[in-house]
């Protein structure tokens, strides 16, 4: 196969307050701001610009679920890191709202995020 004509993702947030979650993706992941649409937006990069998010100001936000599956996935995304326990270490020290680190089958290891609107992550 052929490589692919798309060169990056963009990924769309609700959340409930712009401000204090545009704080909470910078502080938390250190992802860096490339472009404000207040009062509506905030569009952030992740490294190299190949992952963008764009924290949408909403109302009436309703956390989708993840469909019951035979392998383990219970988040629509997630992060992947060399240091898992760095990683958690970290986020717990800043205050945010992780999960436990479990095992996963083949030996994958990880914990579920949550951003302040209750947007759900996997840390791999």
């Amino acid at each position: 196969m052929g490589k692919t004509a798309f060169y990056g993702v963009g990924i769309f947030v609700p959340v409930s307050d712009l401000k204090r979650s545009t704080e909470w993706y910078t502080e938390m992941l250190g992802f860096e701001i490339t472009h404000n649409d207040e009062p509506d937006a905030t569009v952030m990069m992740m490294n190299d610009e190949k992952i963008i998010f764009c924290l949408v100001l909403s109302v009436d936000i309703h956390q989708p679920t993840f469909p019951k599956n035979d392998y383990q996935v219970e988040q629509y995304f997630n992060f992947h890191t060399a240091d898992v326990e760095g990683v958690h270490r970290s986020l717990h020290e800043k205050g945010a709202n992780v999960g436990e680190i479990v095992q996963f089958d083949g030996g994958m290891r990880g914990f579920a995020l949550y951003d302040p609107d209750g947007n759900k992550y996997g840390v791999v």
